[in-house]
């Protein structure tokens, strides 16, 4: 997934390139136009002066006059060329300059609007140029050339600089890019952080953003995560409104069931077991309702206090047998969901572990960077491995010789399941029954390959 800082930078870049790419195309056609402009108006003024030396001989011929001609036009291949033709028919003259060449007379890329015409001689380019004139009432057509080749080799090494310059300017300005977007970014990132902080427990709400435009996305998160607690308290009020509601009717019901039990035994035992059986649907229900599920942001229970205090109460409720409830609790180790689940959990896996143990018991609580691990111990009769999977059913009950409905072990499992975990039943190092669970710390870490630390 492409970040917001790198399509920025990525579109600038592009853009600035594009952009450079034009003008320096611009710029370099400009800079040759403006060399062969100037070379075009020399060889127009230089055309001129050659008119001046073109006079007539003794026997009637056409010649140069040396004291008008430059002496670049005397050196051979000065880079500077000229030849003329007097009429129609008479022949070319040329200049010293040209030694055995001759300047084309046709062919070459035009170039402006003066004539101006660009060939390639010998692998060398030259601009030519092409004037006539009268003279004495006579056609006089004069062709004048450069080489222009050292104004190629200069531009040339300007596109070069200009290319390093562009370069340079790019790098510069896609760090000053770099640093301006992640200067503007840096509420978002904040806000990451925060939205970190949020999920881990650390706050319970997302502090105000410093910039207009993320504040109404951390006033939205604020606000759904007040509608999902407000929502989930309100739910839990109307189950126990609920609860409660129901529970006289069914007491009354119970009552008119013994008393119909004095008078039709035979009638009254269907009735107690339907009423029994409605007694256990709500209960069972009520339960399975009042699991949070999926931790809302910002819930974090930490297990030593709350394991301590359902500790106590199960000294107190299994005093009579001296069982040795034992707790070894990692520093920090925390709950990330709804005390109410936490303690449903616990309640349920300390319970059946005290049901069944002959003297002891014992939890543990480990955390780490994916998830938290809790196993109860008992050193009681264990349970065969082929009848473990069936403890986990609604109901479900082994032995008849507790008291109970069966429900604890699969409302440990329905809350593990709700909070993406994983549950684990397996023997003790004594031979009693070990139950291991595993909560991860943030949705989206997947438990399945992770055994369980022995």
């Amino acid at each position: 997934m492409k970040s917001i800082q790198n399509r920025l930078n990525g579109a600038f870049v592009v853009i600035t390139l594009v952009l450079c790419v034009i003008l320096w195309l611009s710029y370099s056609w400009f800079l040759r136009q403006t060399a062969y402009d100037f070379v075009s108006a020399s060889l127009g003024s230089e055309a001129y002066v050659l008119l001046k030396s073109v006079e007539m001989d003794d026997d009637g011929g056409w010649r140069i006059n040396p004291q008008y001609v430059a002496p670049v036009y005397e050196q051979p291949m000065s880079g500077h060329y000229f030849q003329f033709q007097v009429g129609e028919e008479s022949k070319w003259h040329y200049s010293r300059s040209l030694w055995d060449e001759s300047i084309p007379l046709e062919g070459g890329k035009p170039v402006g609007d003066d004539g101006l015409r660009l060939v390639d001689k010998h692998g060398r380019p030259w601009l030519v140029r092409s004037e006539t004139f009268t003279k004495d009432g006579r056609a006089l057509r004069m062709l004048l050339a450069a080489d222009v080749s050292h104004i190629e080799a200069g531009l040339s090494r300007l596109r070069w600089t200009m290319m390093a310059v562009v370069a340079l300017f790019l790098g510069v300005m896609l760090l000053a890019q770099v640093l301006v977007v992640r200067s503007g970014l840096q509420s978002l990132v904040r806000v990451r952080g925060q939205l970190n902080r949020l999920k881990e427990g650390d706050i319970r709400q997302l502090p105000d953003a410093d910039t207009a435009e993320v504040e109404p996305l951390v006033t939205e998160i604020n606000y759904l995560v007040q509608s999902m607690e407000m929502r989930l308290t309100r739910s839990r009020n109307a189950l126990g409104n609920l609860a409660h509601a129901a529970k006289t009717p069914l007491t009354v019901l119970d009552r008119q069931i013994e008393a119909l039990a004095q008078q039709a035994p035979d009638r009254a035992g269907p009735l107690r077991e339907q009423s029994l059986q409605l007694r256990e649907l709500m209960e069972r229900e009520l339960r399975r309702a009042r699991i949070a599920g999926a931790a809302l942001p910002g819930q974090r229970v930490f297990l030593q206090q709350e394991v301590d205090k359902l500790l106590r109460t199960l000294r107190a409720i299994y005093r009579d047998r001296g069982l040795a409830i034992e707790s070894d609790i990692a520093s920090g180790s925390y709950f990330p969901g709804e005390r109410d689940d936490l303690v449903e959990l616990l309640g349920n896996l300390l319970d059946n572990g005290c049901k069944w143990a002959r003297r002891r018991v014992s939890i543990r609580g480990r955390m780490d960077e994916r998830c938290l691990e809790l196993c109860v111990e008992d050193d009681g009769p264990g349970i065969a491995p082929q009848l473990r999977e069936r403890l986990l059913e609604r109901g479900a009950r082994l032995d008849e010789s507790r008291a109970g409905h069966g429900l604890g072990m699969s409302i440990v499992g329905e809350i593990v399941g709700q909070y993406g975990g994983r549950l684990t039943l397996d023997e003790a190092a004594g031979g009693g029954l070990r139950a291991c669970v595993m909560l991860p710390r943030r949705a989206g870490i997947d438990l399945s390959v992770r055994p369980p630390t022995p």
